[in-house]
């Protein structure tokens, strides 16, 4: 629960215990509370988490296509594919000018075509022709104790979707900030374990192949003189 990351940065920073945070009338509940919410955005926007990736399907034959409702931004270095295309997909417009130059007809496009964010809805041109998907990163990093995924914390029985270590130890550094105290300890402790998590969450990269291995050579030592 979120209230135990709170009620660990509270002891840690202050000294003190409280017995609820989001329905509080202590002032230090209350701040560490508020405080949260910003910790677990700043920590969500700082990597693109496996946890908060979904992909979006968008049917073909329309220019302009909603976002998806809980979208906050694209995933790092992702592409936007064509269902009838398994090699070569939507290319994104470099600038809003470009997205109008081809439209146009200023510039020749290849098929499929291209794609931009604009206004809120994601425009293609020339019209999508089949279904395409994209993966996104979602807004909703909450979880409420009947599972409903929501973009803030507002009760203390709310779940951090992401390591809540990291709201212990972010709110640590930021209440000590916030108050004039010394924190550079803390904020080089909380940086590490973000960066630790980072890691873990890109998982190994495993290579496969289905060529057969060859153990012909498996059990010779090396003496120092290649093969004639």
């Amino acid at each position: 629960m979120i209230f135990d990351a709170i009620k660990a940065a509270v002891l840690r920073a202050e000294g003190a215990t409280i017995q609820e945070a989001f329905s509080s009338s202590d002032q230090v509940a209350i701040e560490m509370a508020d405080l949260a919410n910003e910790v677990a955005s700043d920590i969500a926007s700082s990597h693109d988490w496996r946890a908060l990736t979904k992909i979006h399907s968008l049917a073909g034959g329309s220019e302009t296509h909603p976002l998806p409702a809980d979208y906050d931004r694209m995933v790092l270095a992702s592409e936007i594919d064509d269902s009838a295309s398994w090699f070569w997909g939507y290319q994104p417009f470099d600038s809003v000018n470009d997205w109008m130059r081809y439209k146009s007809g200023a510039y020749p496009i290849l098929s499929p075509g291209g794609w931009i964010i604009l206004g809120g809805e994601m425009h293609f041109y020339p019209a999508a022709r089949d279904a395409a998907q994209f993966p996104y990163i979602s807004n909703r990093w909450a979880r409420s104790e009947t599972g409903t995924l929501k973009a803030g914390f507002t009760a203390d029985d709310d779940e951090f979707v992401l390591p809540e270590r990291l709201i212990t130890l972010g709110l640590i550094w930021r209440w000590k900030a916030q108050k004039g105290l010394e924190y550079g300890e803390d904020m080089a402790t909380y940086e590490l374990a973000l960066s630790q998590a980072q890691t873990r969450d890109r998982g190994a990269h495993v290579l496969r192949s289905n060529r057969p291995v060859n153990y012909r050579w498996a059990g010779l030592a090396y003496t120092g003189r290649a093969f004639p």
